[in-house]
């Protein structure tokens, strides 16, 4: 019998899986079991496992988000693109933030009121575009293309700051310990928002201190 690809060719084995003839350029030999090409690359894409072949089967993987105008969409719904991506602590973390800064932007009068308003919407803004680019960055990486999206960058920024769980655990015990002490009357959130150009104060120190630091390297 001849090879199935090479008419001229006489055989010299059979496909285990679907029992073509082969010749030796055709037959594809994996730990002593004959497969054609076709058979092997199932078994390389997960469609199905060679039996006693040692080749373990392409498990399934979970694939979220790859549709950056849902994902865009849903972000403007707090919390709902990070879900739609599969990010569930981040779409938590969404919510507790824009609940935080709804309620100061309630409790804020004055001059404070148009900086928090200003605040909330950015960061509203923030949710929908970061669901955006991580259903675009998954979209690509999918074609085997790494994007580099300006939420990358600003995440990498943030990478630079030493200790960031401690400041953000210290932060968080504040802002409870403010709302609670809110709830029995102890403060008046409404008066610690007149507070808010300690901010920029902060800010100001902060790159200070890395202008510093990049100096004395």
């Amino acid at each position: 019998m001849n090879c199935v690809n090479h008419a001229d060719t006489t055989s010299a084995a059979f496909c285990i899986r679907c029992g073509k003839a082969l010749c030796n350029e055709c037959a594809r030999n994996v730990r002593g079991s004959v497969y054609c090409e076709p058979c092997l690359s199932e078994f390389v894409q997960g469609k199905a496992a060679p039996s006693g072949s040692g080749i373990p089967p392409k498990q399934p993987q979970s694939v979220y988000g790859t549709n950056p105008g849902a994902a865009f969409a849903l972000g403007l719904i707090p919390g709902v693109g990070a879900i739609y991506n599969g990010e569930f602590l981040k779409a938590a973390i969404h919510v507790l933030v824009f609940a935080l800064l709804v309620q100061f932007n309630n409790a804020t009068r004055g001059a404070a009121q148009p900086l928090m308003g200003m605040a909330t919407a950015a960061f509203y803004f923030y949710m929908a575009f970061d669901a955006y680019y991580t259903a675009k960055k998954r979209q690509f990486a999918a074609q085997g293309v790494q994007l580099e999206t300006p939420i990358d960058r600003l995440q990498q920024q943030f990478e630079e700051m030493r200790n960031k769980e401690l400041w953000g655990g210290v932060a968080l015990v504040l802002i409870g310990g403010l709302f609670l002490a809110d709830n029995f009357d102890l403060v008046r959130i409404d008066r610690i928002g007149q507070l808010w150009p300690l901010v920029l104060v902060g800010l100001g120190i902060w790159m200070l201190r890395r202008h510093q630091g990049k100096e004395s390297q």
